[in-house]
């Protein structure tokens, strides 16, 4: 009964039906509430012998249960060419805390704004829960990422990939670690270690594959993404912070020397991969940008010696982005999202609104220049963020495709960006509009937010979380501007 109160209150809000209809600020809080409330009392784990405390990352949206049947297959069976998502990236029977760490964020920060505890102390719980159980006993490895889930039912790890041992991978950058160190300290810095155990494939150069085996050693040393060591090394990064073990220092020390190693003779820059599809010729400009950003966020947890070598290593990827050849004028080709690394050219272009893997938008390339340019302020990522903001006054959502919640989330945070930079009004406007669109295209009938404009049940892999958090981020910018900086986007 609280739940269907609570969930009827906050539609009335979002839909304006009350005599004097409600703030646009009322509705988004209102939203975020019954988000977090729904998820709370009805989107857990309570499903087979022993129900956890985990959120689920699949629902129906009118039922708040697991997707069954005929539902489920029909879900099951929407095909990659239709709404860009690969079947065994998904996470349809439980939980994978990578896809809904933003989940998280919104609790944490409803129980900061509130004040009452039953947000925090459920986030709590989750976490704690899984770092502690719903880890391999042999390799260490959580059972989260880009292939990997917790099965409710079966209450085990669900291997989507990988066969009988299942694939390891980060899905993206994990920003909750001092919860997870604070919640589960052994066991956080036992999956630290593992990293180097399991994803690291040459112990001697550092040479890694994104791929690790879940329930036995396999690696390579082929698919060395950039944006995966910078996981690997803010992991490493936090670990000692919370720990001091010198050991997470040189697996620091050895990854930055691999990278390195590994620039162009000519140009500098770090190729995408070694493996044959590319061959070490390509560059994808956001993939370093992205270990940019974490070998600085995570400078700032190690000695100056180790700190020094990583700044060191992030500033090369300044200078190598900041010559691309980016076009963010009206009409222009986009940032560029794949490079040829002998010439810099790009061979490949964001759009303003893109779905499916692999493709990014032209709002969420721009929060990397926001979030580097925070770390270090180059006058050039500011101008391709402001620029890139500029596209999107004009330019509204395209629902003629499978649009994600987590397209207009990064829209959202782009304006709230530039506007805090610029202090220009148009862009706090446009993240308005923006937010009624999310209200209007994702929240209609209930409190969570559809898969997509064209399918109509929750998965947390197309970034409805994240949505949600970028609607309340929206509401503290005008109301609790201090909790803007709480609220971390890690679409990265």
């Amino acid at each position: 009964m609280r739940l269907l109160l609570l969930v009827f209150s906050a539609t009335l809000l979002a839909s304006g039906a009350q005599a004097q209809a409600p703030s646009l600020d009322e509705r988004l809080l209102a939203v975020a509430r019954a988000y977090a409330n729904t998820m709370i009392y009805a989107g857990r784990d309570r499903y087979g012998e022993r129900p956890s405390p985990l959120f689920a990352a699949a629902l129906d949206r009118h039922t708040f249960s697991l997707l069954e049947g005929e539902a489920l297959e029909r879900v099951r069976a929407i095909p990659k060419e239709e709404w860009g998502i690969r079947n065994h990236d998904r996470a349809l029977t439980g939980a994978n805390p990578m896809h809904d760490q933003n989940l998280y964020q919104v609790l944490y920060a409803l129980s900061a704004l509130s004040g009452e505890p039953s947000y925090h102390q459920a986030a709590d719980r989750a976490l704690q829960w899984f770092f502690t159980h719903a880890v391999n006993p042999d390799t260490h490895f959580l059972a989260w990422g880009e292939h990997l889930s917790w099965d409710f039912r079966a209450e085990r790890p669900f291997l989507a990939s990988g066969g009988d041992i299942g694939t390891h991978e980060y899905f993206r950058p994990w920003v909750l670690w001092p919860q997870s160190f604070s919640l589960a300290p052994d066991a956080t810095a036992r999956y630290a270690h593992a990293l180097w155990a399991h994803q690291i494939g040459d112990h001697e150069t550092g040479a890694f594959s994104r791929h690790g085996g879940f329930t036995a050693h396999k690696t390579g040393t082929d698919s060395e993404y950039p944006r995966h060591g910078g996981f690997y090394l803010a992991t490493w990064a936090e670990a000692y912070r919370h720990t001091e073990d010198p050991q997470f220092l040189e697996y620091i020390k050895t990854l930055v020397g691999y990278f390195e190693g590994r620039r162009h003779p000519v140009t500098g820059a770090l190729p995408a991969e070694s493996a044959k599809r590319t061959r070490g010729t390509t560059i994808w400009p956001s993939s370093n940008l992205s270990l940019a950003i974490d070998l600085t966020d995570g400078a700032e947890s190690v000695p100056e010696e180790t700190a020094a070598l990583m700044r060191t290593c992030a500033e090369k990827v300044d200078t190598i982005y900041l010559k691309l050849d980016h076009d963010l004028r009206p009409g222009g080709k986009g940032f560029a999202k794949v490079a040829a690394i002998d010439t810099l050219k790009g061979t490949s272009f964001t759009r303003p609104w893109a779905t499916g893997y692999g493709e990014a938008t032209d709002a969420q390339v721009a929060n990397y220049c926001l979030l580097r340019y925070a770390q270090r302020p180059l006058e050039g990522y500011k101008t391709l963020a402001v620029a890139a903001a500029a596209r999107y006054l004009d330019s509204a959502p395209d629902t003629s495709i499978p649009l994600y919640p987590g397209a207009l989330a990064d829209a959202m945070e782009l304006m709230i960006g530039v506007y805090l930079l610029e202090k220009d009004p148009r862009y706090l406007e446009r993240a308005d509009y923006f937010a009624e669109e999310a209200l209007r295209i994702f929240f209609d009938g209930g409190p969570l937010p559809r898969a997509s404009a064209q399918h109509d049940h929750y998965e947390s892999i197309t970034r409805g979380d994240t949505l949600v958090m970028e609607l309340l981020k929206l509401w503290a910018v005008r109301n609790r501007p201090a909790l803007v900086s709480q609220l971390v986007w890690n679409e990265r």
